[in-house]
């Protein structure tokens, strides 16, 4: 059903939370994809691969930090997730972006969300469980970081954050669990083959996740309790327009016209 995708990888991607929470937003925001061209830039997991693949249309995928080699307006719908944090210039990779995409084509963007305050991600930086801290140019965007580098050539459409404190909670316990098999897995001696060995690894995967999977539900309806915080995880969807430099306005008292959008009540000029 999902192209080159195996058995283990779908049955742990049964079981994985978390990515079927981001399949299901992406497929809401990219749309029906028959007869159209969608690219895909980022390290993409194998099952989300299939799945975007099943989704119809031709797509590509790429994990270029800087010029994309292809064609202007090649593409209808673009997906970037995981990967603004590592690129170095991030606002001439959305100028890339903006001139591979046809006029008036969609743009999907997932990234960590920059929270003033966080628990988890210092627990996992502790215990070295953290995606590939030391590659890592920036820990993530705010809203407001994440559309000054779309604002010239996207209109933004929306912009939402997801995976709160129990989600991120329970994600952070499930990687020290898998962190800790494959630490002692590899101090073990190797006495079977590589494909054995990884069967073996994924059957284990497989049971972590299994046992982890009923409290990531129980965790995303804690979390709806907490539906006045933002989340861990920061998304936005925009569409493709005429690329112009836009200034962004600024106030009396130094905020951003975005700044006051997020981050003041409607018809006040008070903080929440």
């Amino acid at each position: 059903m999902y192209p080159d995708v195996t058995a283990q990888e779908q049955a742990l991607f049964s079981k994985s939370y978390l990515l079927k929470v981001r399949m299901r937003m992406i497929a809401h925001a990219v749309g029906p994809m028959d007869g159209r061209a969608g690219l895909c830039v980022g390290a993409v997991p194998s099952t989300l691969r299939g799945r975007l693949m099943a989704m119809g249309g031709d797509w590509t995928f790429t994990d270029e930090r800087a010029d994309l080699p292809f064609e202007d307006g090649q593409f209808d719908r673009v997906v970037i997730l995981d990967h603004l944090e590592w690129v170095e210039d991030d606002y001439a990779f959305m100028a890339e972006a903006h001139r591979v995409l046809k006029t008036a084509g969609m743009l999907y963007v997932d990234t960590e969300h920059l929270k003033r305050w966080t628990l988890w991600r210092p627990v996992r930086r502790l215990f070295g469980v953290e995606e590939r801290p030391a590659q890592r140019l920036r820990d993530g965007y705010t809203g407001t970081k994440l559309f000054d580098i779309l604002k010239d050539g996207f209109d933004v459409q929306e912009t939402r954050t997801y995976s709160r404190f129990f989600m991120e909670g329970m994600e952070t316990f499930s990687r020290l669990a898998v962190g800790a098999f494959l630490g002692a897995n590899r101090s073990e001696p190797a006495d079977r083959e590589g494909d054995e060995d990884q069967q073996k690894i994924s059957r284990r995967l497989y049971t972590i996740q299994s046992i982890a999977y009923p409290f990531f539900v129980m965790s995303a309806a804690l979390d709806w309790l907490l539906f006045f915080t933002r989340g861990y995880r920061l998304m936005a969807v925009a569409r493709r327009r005429l690329w112009k430099p836009r200034r962004t306005p600024i106030l009396r008292d130094g905020r951003s016209l975005v700044d006051a959008t997020l981050n003041t009540k409607i018809g006040t000029a008070a903080d929440f």
